[in-house]
């Protein structure tokens, strides 16, 4: 039982620990396991827990909460300090006067320029105490953390000798302050079985300039290890080294920023003397870490010039060797030159030379093209230079291109035509030209004036013509204008927009008291069927009464029956075409059945010296609602000339010497009509 209250009573410590730390306590304590002893480094984290501190002194005590890797059966607690660790006295520091954090730490703590005075009523005064206060306080902090005499004068430092190696501690630092003042109290857990070596610091490396040098290493990884560093440089090839400075380099950067690298420019003596550098790391416990990996260098020129190609040779008509310009004397500052190549002037760029020679002026290029625009750099570590400047150099070529492959296409019903295919790989393409044709015979005009780069090519058609397909195809060119044969032809099938011809109603004859219908077809080619409308004179619409497929034949023929007696027929025929468009209507046709009912019509004319009239006689069984007078002069056809619902008409519209002939139609009141009477001819 006594175990398991043991236990609970670890863990609620530990718990309450991390609980504080996540917190962000008053109080900030770091351990360091060494070989033979636990380094404790606490300090405050405001003014105000800085200040008790300072008054009451800290207590440190550690609990046995592991023993050879087991809970023990019962906690130790032991204070580490028999009396509170506070600031020492203005004399003990004295001794350790030649030491600048001492000597910062001590006039923090002990200075007294608003130590005394009243700020009551004084806001002024209150607020200059304050910052003076904030700044001793930060300063104070500071020098403790460059420097573990400092902090051990203090009150912020203490060493655990008694530690064992087979125990694990909880180790707790807090104010002996009244319970009125309390603050938060720091915890940390470690053993001595913990220790690890200081390390190396990361990531060391120079840029190099003229006559300084730019150090950065990595800080991000190691700030819970080193507060600060510091730099070794030497002149005999790292042999022996000495310390830059006698400051310790500490980064600043805003509160919640952690920056990732640390940096510290040096100056050089010149840029001829090869120097190497390494940088240690400082602990908050004094101590000094192993040196990072040595970086060297000399310090280099800047680049200000970029070089210049003077002159190309071609060689075999298959490699070109280019030549340039550099000054020598800045050889030791530079990496390298570079080449770019591109087969156009605005072409992408194609690293072909990189070049890590200072010396090189030279570059044999065995992979050049027909056409070759060059470009040269001058670079190191730090920059590149580009020559403002492309150099041309070309091959000789007299050899076309491939002819463009897989062209391929389509037409919408708008008549937009869109034409692919695949990109060359002759590598001086300019680009390619399209040609068009309304038949695979005729001569293919160009429709592309300018070289087109692209793979897709649009064009628009006129879709209302005769011809059923259009024809394309594609040449490629290059640079040099040496153009390749003709693509495979692509023929692409036009959508119909073009209604076929009407065709021609020639006659409408009697057969055996039904139309026979006689018709010239229509003379496009692409007519599949023609159809026949038929509707009555008092009809508005008309209806299709029959379908026909068209034959070779010049005329076709189509008797309609069945259809009501003494009616008046009318008929139109109109071909479709296999795309489904049909013709206008042809020229209509007409037909009046025999009626079951008998009917006599006989036309009178009487004539006098400057009219005629006209008399009839009708015997029909149907109620005669008018007559419609027809007349013709000499030897034009019947036109419809007047009407009457009496029983005459008079035409005094004629002239001398002039032959006229007249019939008459009688209109029924129920929409038929009769056929057309006798004819009588009158002489003036």
């Amino acid at each position: 039982m006594l175990k398991i209250v043991q236990n609970i009573s670890i863990f609620f410590l530990l718990e309450f620990a991390l609980t504080l730390q996540a917190q962000q306590p008053n109080i900030a304590l770091l351990c360091s396991p060494r070989h033979d002893s636990i380094l404790l480094r606490w300090a405050p984290a405001n003014t105000q827990t800085w200040r008790l501190g300072n008054e009451y002194g800290y207590v440190v005590k550690r609990y046995t909460v592991l023993k050879d890797k087991k809970v023990p059966k019962e906690i130790t607690e032991v204070q580490l300090n028999q009396t509170p660790l506070k600031p020492q006295p203005i004399r003990a520091w004295e001794k350790y006067a030649d030491d600048k954090y001492v000597a910062i730490a001590g006039e923090c703590i002990f200075g007294s320029e608003f130590k005394d005075i009243p700020t009551a009523g004084n806001p002024h005064v209150a607020y200059k105490k304050y910052q003076e206060e904030t700044h001793r306080f930060s300063f104070a902090v500071y020098a403790a953390d460059q420097s573990v005499t400092a902090a051990g004068l203090s009150g912020l430092y203490l060493a655990d000798k008694t530690a064992l190696p087979d125990e694990k501690y909880l180790y707790r630092v807090y104010i002996n302050c009244p319970d009125s003042l309390a603050t938060d109290t720091a915890f940390s857990f470690t053993g001595l079985s913990e220790y690890q070596p200081l390390p190396e610091p990361l990531e060391f490396k120079a840029e190099w300039g003229d006559k300084k040098v730019t150090l950065s290493w990595n800080i991000l990884y190691q700030n819970h290890i080193y507060n600060s560093y510091f730099l070794e440089k030497s002149l005999d090839k790292g042999k022996t080294y000495t310390r830059i400075g006698e400051n310790n380099i500490v980064q600043l950067a805003d509160k919640g920023v952690s920056p990732d690298l640390m940096y510290k420019t040096d100056s050089l003596p010149n840029n001829t003397t090869l120097v190497y550098y390494r940088v240690r790391g400082i602990s908050a416990f004094g101590e000094t870490g192993p040196p990072s990996d040595s970086v060297f260098g000399i310090g280099k020129l800047p680049i200000i010039n970029a070089p210049m190609i003077t002159g190309y040779e071609l060689i075999g008509n298959k490699l070109i060797r280019l030549a340039w310009d550099y000054p020598s004397e800045m050889n030791q500052s530079i990496t390298g030159f570079k080449i770019y190549r591109s087969a156009k002037p605005e072409g992408k760029k194609k690293l072909v030379y990189y070049g890590k020679e200072p010396q090189q002026r030279e570059f044999i290029d065995s992979t050049a093209g027909f056409t070759n625009y060059y470009l040269i750099s001058v670079y190191n570590e730090n920059t590149e230079k580009l020559s403002p400047i492309k150099t041309y150099a070309e091959r000789v070529d007299s050899f076309p291109p491939v002819p463009p492959q897989y062209l391929s296409g389509q037409i919408d019903t708008a008549g937009k035509v869109t034409l692919r295919w695949h990109k060359n790989t002759d590598e001086d393409m300019e680009g390619y030209r399209v040609y068009m044709s309304n038949s695979p015979e005729f001569e293919f005009l160009l429709v592309t004036p300018a070289v087109i780069m692209d793979t897709v090519y649009t064009d628009t058609i006129n879709l209302y013509t005769l011809t059923k397909n259009i024809y394309y195809k594609v040449k490629a060119v290059d640079v040099r204008q040496n153009q390749s044969d003709f693509s495979v032809l692509l023929t692409l099938k036009k959508p119909d927009k073009v209604a076929p011809v009407s065709p021609v109603i020639k006659n409408v004859a009697d057969k055996g008291g039904n139309p026979e219908l006689t018709w010239v077809n229509s003379s496009s080619n692409d007519v599949v069927y023609h159809h026949i409308y038929r509707k009555t004179r008092i009809d508005s619409t008309f209806q299709r009464v029959a379908t026909i497929e068209k034959t070779n034949e010049l005329k076709s023929v189509y008797t309609d029956k069945n259809l009501e007696p003494g009616k008046e027929y009318i008929y139109y025929v109109a071909a479709e075409d296999e795309n489904g468009l049909l013709s206008p209507p042809s020229n209509t046709g007409y037909f009046k059945t025999p009626s079951d009912i008998s009917e006599s019509i006989k036309l009178k004319k009487k004539e006098y010296t400057d009219n005629v009239e006209l008399t009839w006689s009708i015997k029909s069984e149907k109620k005669v609602q008018r007559v419609v007078v027809y007349r013709s002069v000499d030897e034009e056809p019947m036109r419809l000339y007047g009407n009457s619902e009496t029983g005459s008409y008079t035409d005094t519209k004629l002239s001398i010497e002039t032959t006229y002939n007249y019939c008459i139609k009688v209109i029924y009141s129920d929409g038929s009509s009769s056929g057309l009477s006798n004819t009588v001819t009158v002489k003036m």
